[in-house]
């Protein structure tokens, strides 16, 4: 009998220690009063609330749970992220391949005009064939009027013929169409290539700046102080690079100012790129080229040079203001 009653006086003991450790919850209801609960309803689930324990010390904090719109927008952010994601890995392998297939921005200039000629002689030889096929047409045309002129039905192997040569006519021209749009989509993509090579090539210089060797080839760095500054000092490269390049300035972009390639012994060539830089910064690369002949090299080297470049950055500064 003492050991029932020592087993019962245990269970007392553990309910009365359970309930009084029993949790409250505190919420504010749709009307905004505040409400207290010894259980976790809908609404509180809805609204969120704080558990405070026996005592009345706050427990935490739980949150609202989130909508179905909610739950959806997040869904949508994570989807989002994970594209940035793979568009972020999917430029990191086009870079890749991009410096490894190209050394230079003028290899890719050659590569880009390989195929543009290329391009160009099979659009001639389609303008070739058409002149032809016109000529044969208004040969057949002419044979057939010469049946009507007699009275006569025209031979059927003639319309068969001339049909045919229609046929041949507007395939060509569908040909001819494809070839020419097929020459924008190369120009359009070895653009884009020559700006993102640049990008890369101007971020790899101003990196390893403070290594190189010889002080001609080093680049000249503007630093942003901020975006209004950056815009003003972008228009002010396009007219440093009009006044002081020998060429005319093939590509403008928001991140890359490129004349044309020096083929001359005192050719000038000018390019400007805009890359990011810590802190959420943007710097101006400027890079000043000269031919790659032996004149060309000793040219680079000259007062001339030298001046171009040292004059830059107290030109936008003189001016960035006005």
């Amino acid at each position: 009998m003492k050991l029932i009653h020592l087993i019962i006086t245990l269970i007392l003991i553990s309910t009365s220690q359970l309930v009084a450790a029993q949790n409250f919850y505190k919420f504010k209801n749709a009307e905004g009063a505040i409400e207290i609960k010894d259980s976790i309803t809908k609404e509180m689930e809805l609204r969120g609330y704080d558990v405070y324990n026996e005592s009345g010390k706050l427990v935490k904090h739980v949150d609202p749970s989130k909508t179905l719109a909610e739950l959806d927008q997040d869904r949508l952010k994570i989807i989002e992220q994970r594209n940035e994601e793979i568009k972020r890995l999917q430029q990191i392998r086009r870079d890749a391949d991009l410096l490894r297939q190209f050394t230079s921005i003028g290899h890719i200039i050659r590569n880009r005009d390989s195929q543009l000629l290329a391009l160009e002689q099979r659009i001639r030889i389609q303008n070739s064939k058409e002149d032809l096929l016109n000529l044969q047409l208004e040969d057949q045309q002419h044979q057939a009027a010469t049946y009507e002129r007699l009275g006569q039905k025209v031979a059927k192997p003639l319309l068969k013929g001339i049909e045919a040569t229609l046929n041949q006519i507007s395939n060509n021209q569908n040909n001819r169409k494809l070839l020419e749009k097929e020459k924008i989509r190369v120009e359009k993509s070895f653009e884009q290539d020559i700006v993102r090579f640049k990008e890369l090539e101007s971020v790899r210089m101003a990196l390893r700046k403070n290594q190189r060797e010889k002080q001609e080839s080093e680049p000249i760095i503007f630093s942003c102080p901020d975006t209004k500054a950056c815009n003003r000092a972008w228009q002010l490269a396009q007219i440093y690079a009009r006044d002081h390049a020998t060429g005319k300035i093939e590509i403008i972009t928001n991140t890359l100012i490129l004349t044309s390639r020096p083929k001359e012994d005192e050719d000038i060539a000018l390019s400007f790129s805009r890359i990011p830089a810590p802190e959420q910064k943007m710097l101006i690369v400027l890079e000043v080229s000269c031919s790659t002949k032996e004149a060309g090299v000793e040219f680079c080297k000259s007062d001339k040079i030298k001046q171009i470049r040292n004059q830059y950055l107290t030109y936008i500064k003189e001016r960035i203001t006005r």
